[in-house]
């Protein structure tokens, strides 16, 4: 998994359906960083996140976006 670095994303209806989130991921609270390969979707109120890589997506539990982005470094999810 490349170390690039995540960057703040508009989380919109049109990149939620780019990055193959459902709609419900679309929430106030929820946050989406992303760089040329792979982004993080965290919402703190479900205290889950979506990482998306190349042709694959896996949510994992996670308690902070940077605990979501600490998981992805550590290429525990995926």
């Amino acid at each position: 998994m490349p170390s690039l670095r995540f960057e703040p994303w508009l989380l919109n209806e049109q990149n939620a359906k780019i990055l193959g989130l459902p709609a419900v991921a679309l929430t106030p609270t929820a946050q989406l960083v992303a760089n040329g390969q792979e982004s993080v979707w965290f919402d703190p109120d479900a205290a889950m996140a979506i990482w998306q890589g190349p042709g694959f997506q896996h949510g994992f539990p996670a308690g902070s976006l940077d605990e979501a982005l600490e998981s992805v470094a550590q290429q525990a999810v995926g």
